[in-house]
């Protein structure tokens, strides 16, 4: 793609092309400017066409209240740059806190199959944006963290150790608290909506990362001598999990692909509704690839959730019939070829 100006509609964008047409790239666009990142790459370099040494994306965001505001992201040979406004800004965070986005790809059910940290990132997704001291409190504990496996990793002493393993368990004990408030609040949601979409019974397990019948603390003590001798601290909120299980069995171990990945909309579109809850406001949806996995029954359930939600929601698929069961007002569809898009009418 190398050139792209596109105006979506309010409520529900439909991108149809062949693969390789360049329908991902939009939502790479509109993703990048919410947050500065790539949803398929940590290298926003492989972004960049192959003739090209930079990309730049541009938006225009509407709030809630009808204020517009411009937002800009370029990534060349001298780095990342982002504008605001008109003015530049050097935190990346600052863009998702004006333009909260979720993804669902046909990676997503990976949530429920890989390791813990995407778990992870599934509640600190929703902590930012709904608590303002989160991130604060998780930057203090990973730097804290860093420290004290670096002190592990140099063998030095008791006396040395001592200040990271305070710091490390206050930060940590604050983390594991606004987690915990967060999911009293979200548990019945996520039940609620992975009912509707694929009448299973899930029970949601939170485990903190440690025995949280002591503080983080008291625990760091009781696992000093694994520790020590792995170089690195076992114990923590950066080993919390959620676990999901239906009759005492893990999810992803009896539920079919579509139902797999029904059940991570569930979660995604589940944390979408606790932010509008919250502070009434509708993060934008993107779905890559709506075919992936889903018969015609269970896009009818998807798209009855996406509706209830009010967002503005950005889709991609090979084929119009997909969306048929669609039935917006204000529905856009566009047809992708050689990354242009054409609206049809």
């Amino acid at each position: 793609m190398s050139e792209l100006d596109c105006t979506p509609g309010e409520r529900l964008n439909v991108f149809v092309g062949a693969n390789g047409s360049g329908k991902t790239s939009i939502l790479e666009g509109i993703h990048l400017l919410g947050s500065g990142r790539s949803f398929r790459t940590h290298r926003l370099g492989e972004l960049i066409s192959r003739d090209q040494s930079w990309l730049r994306a541009r938006g225009v965001i509407r709030g809630e209240d009808g204020a517009a505001e411009t937002v800009g992201v370029e990534k060349g040979a001298e780095g990342l740059r982002i504008r605001l406004a008109g003015d530049e800004i050097r935190n990346a965070s600052e863009l998702a806190r004006r333009l909260p986005l979720v993804v669902i790809t046909p990676d997503s059910q990976r949530l429920l199959t890989d390791g813990a940290i995407l778990r992870r990132q599934l509640m600190d997704w929703a902590l930012f944006h709904v608590e303002p001291t989160y991130l604060g409190v998780l930057q203090r504990y990973r730097r804290a963290l860093r420290q004290r496996n670096a002190a592990l990793r140099d063998a030095v002493g008791p006396s040395a150790l001592a200040p990271w393993d305070q710091e490390v368990g206050e930060a940590g004990d604050a983390l594991h608290r606004l987690r915990d408030r967060f999911l009293e609040g979200i548990l019945p949601l996520y039940a609620e909506t992975l009912e509707n979409l694929i009448s299973m019974a899930v029970e949601i397990h939170y485990q903190p990362g440690w025995d949280s019948g002591t503080n983080l603390a008291e625990a760091l003590g009781g696992n000093i001598g694994t520790d020590r001798a792995r170089g690195f601290t076992g114990v923590g909120p950066h080993r919390a999990d959620l676990r999901f299980t239906t009759e005492r069995t893990p999810v992803h171990r009896v539920v079919s692909r579509g139902e797999g990945k029904l059940f991570v909309v569930g979660l995604v579109l589940a944390q979408a509704r606790f932010l509008q809850d919250a502070q009434g406001r509708r993060p934008l949806v993107l779905v890559d690839d709506l075919a992936s996995e889903l018969d015609e029954d269970s896009r009818g359930r998807f798209f009855a959730q996406l509706h209830a939600l009010g967002a503005q929601i950005f889709i991609t698929t090979v084929s119009r019939d997909l969306v048929e069961t669609a039935d917006w007002e204000g529905l856009r569809v566009f047809h992708v070829e050689r990354g242009k898009p054409l609206k049809m009418v």
